[in-house]
């Protein structure tokens, strides 16, 4: 076992994760990030203590909506410059080969021990949706799912928007919001690490 995993690994060893999905894995990631970021914020925020609080929230809310229109817009480049090319065809064909017990069998080695290794199972279920329903349809449901963060955004935003206005606090809304954004990263940051495996996967 591992003979595909080693070689793509080896691929990666030498070339990294491939542009641009790792601009789109950064931007996933950072999702989360100003997830954290905006908890804290408006923890601040609600406690009095800094004058200028409710200025950062605001400013953590734009930079969470633009990253996220960055990676929409990245998706959407991607599908047309994929679908010119012929990529497409080439992705499934390798996607058909990929030997996802084998590889996953490698990538399991670096991870830190957990009862449920939702990287590895994530990984797992991008490459089996692949197999079934194509490539370019597994990143036309990431794109759906992109849009879905944006509106779970404004949803947070709007929702923090009335607390200020009311006074009255709102903190399930924030819960739930976080609980979609911290997840984005297992789903989206670990395409780039999907998409590798095809990529760099030889006869």
């Amino acid at each position: 076992m591992g003979v595909q995993g080693d070689r793509i690994f080896a691929e990666m060893r030498q070339r990294g994760f491939p542009a641009p999905w790792s601009d789109f894995g950064e931007c996933l990631s950072w999702e989360s990030a100003y997830s954290v970021q905006l908890k804290q914020a408006i923890e601040t925020a609600r406690a009095g203590t800094d004058p200028h609080s409710t200025a950062t929230v605001d400013e953590l809310f734009r930079l969470k909506v633009d990253n996220l229109t960055a990676a929409r817009k990245l998706l959407g480049d991607v599908l047309a410059q994929y679908d010119q090319s012929g990529m497409w065809r080439l992705l499934d064909e390798r996607a058909a080969r990929l030997d996802i017990e084998d590889v996953s069998e490698r990538w399991a080695r670096g991870l830190v021990e957990h009862p449920f290794p939702i990287g590895l199972l994530s990984l797992q279920f991008n490459w089996r949706y692949m197999k079934q329903h194509g490539v370019r349809a597994f990143y036309e449901m990431t794109s759906v799912y992109v849009d879905d963060l944006l509106a779970n955004t404004h949803r947070w935003a709007e929702a923090w928007k009335a607390e200020t206005e009311t006074g009255v606090i709102d903190r399930l809304t924030t819960v739930e919001c976080d609980l979609a954004s911290e997840e984005a990263p297992m789903h989206c940051d670990i395409c780039q690490k999907t998409i590798a495996a095809l990529i760099y996967l030889r006869e």
